[in-house]
């Protein structure tokens, strides 16, 4: 049995077999799933239960609340904030403004936010922004985005806060007070006391990406204060929160008794959420959820449930192993008696097309031979002519077949195979069909990289360029160009051939490749052919374990082979 029917019966045992797989699976795995429902659904209602307990109860990081009593002062007193100024919308400052003169009208007192930035002469400067407190104020929001406020050198500045050269600004201590009944700007009776500011940040910006953010540290005690759900009672579980860019904001070690450290889940996190979480040689399998402001992090994991799924599966595979055994060894019986009759047929046929082929060659020599003497004896006539050509076209049909027979042999030999210019051979084959070209008003363009070199058949990729280019003669418009290019693409060799053609079926996609196949129904003398040529291509690339394939775009056939 030769490698052609080896294959057949290849392909009908790995079909038959794929099926029986297939059948023993979906049974087994309809088995599993009925099985795994309920563990499975009970899994999704715990999970959901902790991330909506985590979403309910999480902190606000859209605003930071700093107080100015843990702060830093400068030697002016002023509090220095270690944040970006670049960052922030708005600061509010949250203060108590108070007199002493009872009798006064109104007072009110203030200073200035300000930050550095480096002037257009490289000139380190502070500009600011001021706050006021007026009598019955407690709170004062300074936007740092308006860009029609800022002062520097008690004049009015174009600019912005982007211009900040430092990652910090600061709050200056009270520059001025006044009342109604004294416009001293230092009026001892007016006084202003800030406690704290609340940093809001801009879009995407949350609090937590601050250096010096505080993690939230709880457990489930801390939130189910009644006692944890029994929908939990069967899972242990954890979770931890963070911003848009995984900046941690709260860690909650859930009903286990271990402890979550920082460093464990920053790693987790710079894996792309790729490593396992193994706490105590258990693995806690991973769910994200993700919302407007927050990534929550929820892992999970029940023994029990794990150990059932195991064991089901374990189960699943032997029996289903054992029978699927059993029926390969029954599929590999029956797929040889299968396929005796093709592989008979099939061998009846090759060999018929080649004995034909090699009967036929002595009679379309001899009427060739015959007609030529009768030309010569006789003169030329319309019946002589006739002859000639129909043995010709005879000729050409028997070569075709017998290069088909010979290629389409599965016992390829490739001892023949050496390295050439496979530039030069595209080159030189093109060369061959530019005068034909010509007499039909076409143009046949060449586009080929120089120095190419391949090991193969010569021969064959000259024959496979004729038929491409000969097929692209004929079934391209009149007065168009036919372009063929070589070059290489990393470690492959690309070759094209493209013609025009506006009239092209891309039905016939699908079948050009196959035998005595030919898009022109009609089989009109313009196309003349046999359907083989394509046929024969395929079969030398194949030769070459190279592919090739055909698209329609533009009112341009392309083909291109890749070696």
């Amino acid at each position: 049995m030769d490698k052609e029917i080896k294959s057949l019966r290849k392909k009908f045992f790995i079909f038959s077999a794929s099926i029986a797989f297939a059948i023993i699976f979906i049974m087994l795995l309809v088995l599993n799933i009925l099985m795994h429902m309920s563990y499975q659904n009970e899994l999704k209602t715990a999970t959901d239960m902790v991330t909506q307990t985590a979403y309910s109860n999480v902190m606000d990081i859209n605003t930071e609340v700093i107080y100015l009593k843990d702060t830093e002062t400068n030697d002016n007193g002023d509090y220095i904030i270690r944040r970006n100024p670049n960052l922030v919308k708005s600061v509010t400052l949250n203060g108590e403004i108070t007199c002493l003169d009872k009798s006064a009208d109104w007072y009110c007192a203030g200073g200035g936010i300000y930050f550095e930035f480096i002037d257009e002469h490289d000139n380190a400067k502070y500009i600011h922004k001021e706050y006021k407190f007026n009598q019955g104020n407690t709170k004062i929001t300074v936007d740092f985005t308006n860009n029609s406020d800022f002062i520097c050198d008690n004049k009015p500045i174009v600019t912005d806060i982007s211009k900040a050269s430092q990652d910090r600004f600061w709050i200056s201590i009270v520059w001025w007070a006044i009342s109604s009944n004294s416009h001293n700007t230092n009026n001892p009776d007016v006084k202003l006391d800030i406690d704290s500011i609340e940093i809001k940040y801009t879009e995407n910006i949350s609090a937590a990406s601050s250096q010096s953010f505080e993690i939230q540290n709880r457990d489930f005690k801390d939130i189910y204060l009644a006692g944890t759900p029994q929908t939990l009672s069967n899972f242990n579980c954890f979770y931890f929160i963070t911003d848009k860019k995984d900046n941690i904001v709260e860690i909650n070690e859930g009903n286990i008794s271990q402890k979550i450290s920082k460093n464990d889940i920053i790693s987790f996190i710079k894996s792309t959420y790729n490593s396992d979480f193994i706490i105590d040689n258990i693995k806690y399998s991973h769910h994200l959820t993700e919302t407007d402001h927050y990534k929550i992090h929820v892992f999970i994991h029940s023994t029990q449930g794990e150990k059932n799924s195991r064991q089901l599966i374990l189960m699943s595979v032997l029996s289903g192993s054992s029978v699927f055994i059993l029926l390969i060894i029954l599929i590999y019986i029956v797929s040889g008696k299968a396929v005796k009759p093709i592989s008979e047929s099939y061998k009846k046929q090759r060999e018929f097309i080649s004995n034909a082929s090699h009967e036929l060659k002595t009679p379309i020599t001899v009427i060739t031979a015959t007609s030529e003497l009768m030309e010569k004896k006789n003169g030329s006539d319309r019946l002589v002519n006739c002859i000639k050509i129909q043995s010709q076209k005879m000729s050409r049909l028997v070569n075709e077949m017998l290069t088909f027979s010979r290629l389409s042999n599965h016992e390829k030999q490739t001892d023949d195979f050496k390295n050439f210019d496979m530039s030069n051979a595209v080159r030189n084959t093109a060369l061959y069909f530019e005068s034909r070209a010509f007499e039909e008003k076409k143009q046949i363009v060449s586009n080929i990289q120089e120095n190419i070199s391949f090991t193969g058949n010569q021969n064959k990729i000259e024959e496979l360029v004729e038929i491409l280019l000969d097929n692209a003669l004929k079934y391209s418009d009149g007065n168009s160009q036919i372009k063929l290019h070589l070059y290489t693409e990393k470690e492959n060799i690309i070759l094209i051939c493209q013609n025009q053609c506006m009239n092209f079926n891309t039905d016939d996609i699908p079948f050009l490749f196959e035998r005595f196949y030919r898009g022109d129904k009609s089989h009109s003398k313009e196309t003349e052919g046999f359907g083989l040529g394509l046929s024969i291509a395929k079969e030398i690339v194949l030769l070459h374990k190279s592919s090739i394939t055909v698209n329609y775009k533009n009112n341009i056939v392309n083909f291109q082979i890749k070696f």
